[in-house]
């Protein structure tokens, strides 16, 4: 892994976040830290994993997940998904589209090398948006739950209304063919094959 921009930003937002774990114990929110310190273990996974199975991860990975972790901590711990409701909400649902349908792409791809699948560019790129809504719609499943069984989380409710609702699954497609789109422009000029060059079987 290169320590170029892409990961200074990855390891800021992953400061921002530990940050976050220390201003919530500071002020006596326990379940707010646990909420904090458990986003900064998921920050970490990925740099773990790809040093385990000596897999080269492009640096903007590493950053779209701590920005995205660091955008939900920040919202419940600082109380920006109230404050500044329903626009920081659905910025965050889009950054958080990005990063998984990002994870979905490289995952794909990982798994086509090793099982020699021989997928098609065409057939990743679809994978790749349906696996982004996929996990939105899981995580708004769960959303439900937490309001159904807890009464919401640290900031209140979690679902609105239907309209938040789809509104937030909009914005994790939209963040999604981004991706696609993203991968589209990137097939035209390279293989499948360059991404996983640097891995090991």
């Amino acid at each position: 892994m290169e320590k170029n921009y892409g990961m200074y930003f990855a390891y800021f937002f992953q400061a921002l976040i530990a940050l976050n774990a220390v201003y919530a114990f500071l002020i006596g929110e326990y379940r707010a830290m646990f909420t904090a310190v458990l986003m900064f273990a998921m920050t970490v996974i990925p740099y773990v994993i790809a040093r385990r199975m000596h897999i080269r991860l492009p640096s903007f990975v590493f950053f779209l997940i701590a920005l995205a972790l660091w955008f939900h901590t920040a919202g419940y711990i600082q109380g920006y998904y109230v404050t500044f409701y329903p626009y920081y909400d659905k910025i965050a649902h889009l950054v958080s589209g990005t990063a998984v349908a990002l994870i979905g792409f490289l995952g794909v791809i990982f798994v086509d090398k090793y099982l020699k699948m021989t997928l098609q560019p065409i057939f990743i790129v679809f994978f790749t948006i349906i696996f982004g809504v996929a996990l939105g719609a899981f995580w708004e499943m769960y959303e439900f739950l937490v309001d159904i069984f807890f009464g919401g989380s640290l900031a209140g409710p979690m679902q609105n209304s239907l309209n938040d609702t789809m509104l937030d699954m909009m914005f994790v497609l939209a963040g999604s063919i981004i991706v696609a789109v993203m991968g589209v422009l990137w097939f035209r000029h390279h293989r499948k094959e360059e991404i996983t060059a640097g891995t090991t079987m």
